[in-house]
C-alpha cells in the first residue's frame, strides 16, 4: 500500500514567497529525495497567493512511512525551510482516482481544499463526495477539451475542527480549460455540506 500526504505552505514575514519557493525546489526537495525517497513528489507553485499559501507538495510514500508528518528524519527537521514557513496545512489522505487521464500535456493544476460543516458526519460527507459530487465533476471533465485528470483525497485522521478535511486535484491544459470545466458543473449539494472550499491554482512540477 502507499501513503499520500498533501502539504500547503506559505512564506512567513521573514522571507519573500519567491525565496521560500526557491529554497523548497532547490534544497528542501533534495533532502526529501535523499532521506525519505518518496515514490512520487510533486510541487505546485501557485499563480497567486491565497490565504497565505504559496505552494503545495504532494508526496506518495510507502505505507510504513505513514507517520512521517510527526516523525521527520533529523536532517530534514534541521532544514532552515521550516523557519521560513508561515501558513501551513498538512493532510494524510486516502486517494481516489476518479478520471485517470494522461497529464503529460497538463500545464495547469487546480487544487481544492475542502472542509465539511461541523454538523455533517465524516462518513456522510465522504459518501456524498464520492457517490454524487465526484461523478458529476467527472462527467463534465470528460466533456471538456483540455481537461485531463481528477483525483479526490479525503483526510484519514483530520479532527472535526481541522481547517480542511480533504483535497480535490484537477489537471488541465491551461486556465481557460479549468474555467470551462468548473463553470459547467451543476450544483449537486456538495457545497451545502461544506463550510469552506479553497481553490488554489498553479503549475505543477514533478520532482520524483
Amino acid at each position: 500500500m502507499a501513503t499520500k500526504i498533501i502539504i500547503a505552505n506559505g512564506a512567513n514575514d521573514t522571507v519573500t514567497p519567491q525565496a521560500l519557493l526557491e529554497h523548497w525546489a532547490s534544497h528542501h526537495a533534495g533532502l526529501v529525495r535523499q532521506h525519505i525517497g518518496p515514490q512520487r513528489y510533486a510541487l505546485t507553485t501557485l499563480d497567486k497567493a491565497k490565504r497565505g499559501y504559496h505552494g503545495i507538495a504532494v508526496l506518495h510514500l510507502r505505507d510504513d512511512q505513514r507517520d512521517l508528518l510527526t516523525d521527520l528524519p533529523a536532517a530534514i527537521r534541521a532544514d532552515p525551510f521550516y523557519g521560513m514557513i508561515g501558513q501551513r496545512t498538512a493532510l494524510r489522505v486516502d486517494e481516489h482516482v476518479i478520471v485517470d487521464g494522461d497529464i503529460t500535456a497538463a500545464r495547469f493544476k487546480v487544487t481544492a481544499f475542502v472542509r465539511r460543516r461541523d454538523d455533517v458526519p465524516a462518513a456522510q460527507y465522504v459518501e456524498h463526495w464520492l457517490g454524487v459530487h465526484a461523478p458529476n465533476v467527472a462527467e463534465h471533465l470528460r466533456r471538456t477539451d483540455g481537461a485531463f485528470r481528477y483525483v479526490v483525497n479525503h483526510a484519514t485522521d483530520a479532527p472535526q475542527d481541522a481547517p480542511f478535511h480533504g483535497v480535490a486535484e484537477l489537471w488541465y491544459a491551461d486556465e481557460a480549460a479549468s474555467r470551462a470545466h468548473l463553470g459547467s458543473v451543476p450544483d449537486d449539494g456538495f457545497e451545502a455540506l461544506s463550510s469552506d472550499i479553497l481553490f488554489l491554482k498553479g503549475r505543477e512540477q514533478v520532482l520524483v
